[in-house]
């Protein structure tokens, strides 16, 4: 064998391999412009860069449009104490013990807890903890754990809590076999608010965990942001990763949504946002603003 040719042609193939997955990454369609638009032949492009970073997209984004979307108005709100009382009763039932907390209250009833915290003046967030139960038999299916935490909501919550609000995430958990994950969010033109939602662990049929942040939105401005799509998303979080992962990242869900990451005295409306829920990251939660022209901002 000739060896200094094979050596020749490996190398010539790998910059050929190089240069096309730079393409893959980098190349915009209609030069430079802002892609809105996600199309199968986008979705195949888009599997195969992602395998050559380690990552996997466990929840293909669809085929979609992405439409222009306002600021939303965010206001200060604060924590009720009577009111964090009288849902504990709810959940907790009359035998509770009161405590308080740094920021907020925490409530115990047995193995069973609910705390309320405020560290930011427009939400607060409800965090309530369970024992899960003993395994008995499969964990059921995600569709049904999606109903049993919209059914627990509107028992401790009432029938009428939820008709602003859709399920908005449902993924398998990471890190517990027959567990899921369900988030359910306020939600405005269709469009999930993230700041205004709950995130609910159930096991074997049973609801041992949520979160919920709790916010005070307001009217949308009138002007309104064009706004990337899924596939160029991807692209820019596999850019931020720069190389391919030693450990596999699965991207368990990218949902549209809006705003994280709300900060105190700089800006009192909350922006559109994509957010990658993964696993194997290190992290679980990615935030990229979604907004053309915060595209390039420094840090995202």
């Amino acid at each position: 064998m000739d060896w200094p040719k094979a050596k020749s042609v490996l190398i010539i193939s790998f910059l050929l391999l190089d240069l096309y997955l730079a393409y893959l990454l980098f190349y915009q369609p209609g030069g430079g412009a802002i892609k809105t638009t996600l199309t199968d032949q986008d979705l195949e492009a888009l599997s195969v860069l992602s395998r050559h970073f380690n990552v996997e997209l466990a929840t293909r984004p669809q085929p979609m449009a992405v439409r222009p979307l306002p600021l939303l108005q965010i206001d200060k709100v604060s924590l009720d104490e009577q009111l964090a009382e009288s849902l504990a009763a709810r959940w907790l039932g009359p035998d509770w013990q009161a405590s308080k907390q740094e920021n907020g209250l925490i409530f115990t009833a047995g193995h069973k807890s609910i705390a309320f915290s405020q560290d930011s003046p427009y939400f607060y967030c409800i965090e309530y903890v369970d024992a899960p139960p003993e395994p008995q038999g499969q964990g059921g299916t995600i569709q049904e754990a999606a109903g049993v935490a919209q059914q627990f909501l509107q028992q401790h919550l009432g029938e009428s809590a939820l008709t602003e609000y859709k399920v908005n995430m449902m993924v398998a958990s990471p890190e517990v076999e027959g567990s899921y994950i369900i988030e359910i969010s306020r939600a405005y033109e269709g469009v999930p608010i993230f700041l205004d939602s709950y995130r609910l662990t159930v096991t074997n049929g049973v609801v041992v965990a949520f979160t919920a942040k709790q916010a005070a939105i307001g009217e949308a401005e009138r002007a309104k942001l064009p706004l990337v799509s899924a596939e160029q998303v991807v692209r820019r979080y596999l850019a931020r990763l720069g190389e391919p992962q030693e450990e596999k990242i699965t991207i368990l869900d990218l949902s549209l949504g809006y705003g994280v990451g709300v900060e105190t005295g700089e800006r009192q409306e909350i922006e559109p946002v994509w957010r990658f829920y993964l696993a194997g990251a290190g992290e679980s939660e990615v935030i990229i603003p979604a907004a053309q022209a915060y595209w390039e901002r420094p840090g995202y």
